[in-house]
């Protein structure tokens, strides 16, 4: 399983909802929890802007939005976990 792939998707279906912390529950759910890259990962796509961080007052910690170019990464990684020869 992707770990970019999937965080993108987490964030991109809970937009604008989630801190690092419900991203690390939603990531356990679907078997990823516990990976010590995880948050490097998330601030790698931060870094890329294929997320974005935003203060809420609600939360001591940023949430997450994905942006356009989240967007287009996450169909190019669809596009390519779909395609068989990324698997040679």
């Amino acid at each position: 399983m992707n770990l970019r792939r999937t965080i993108v998707e987490l964030i991109d279906k809970n937009d604008g909802k989630w801190t690092w912390y419900q991203l690390e529950r939603g990531l356990t759910g679907v078997g990823l929890g516990g990976r010590s890259d995880a948050v490097a990962t998330l601030s790698d796509l931060v870094q890329e802007g294929a997320l974005s961080e935003q203060t809420d007052p609600r939360y001591m910690h940023p949430i997450y939005r994905i942006t356009e170019k989240g967007k287009l990464l996450m169909a190019q990684l669809t596009t390519e976990s779909a395609d068989p020869k990324s698997f040679e």
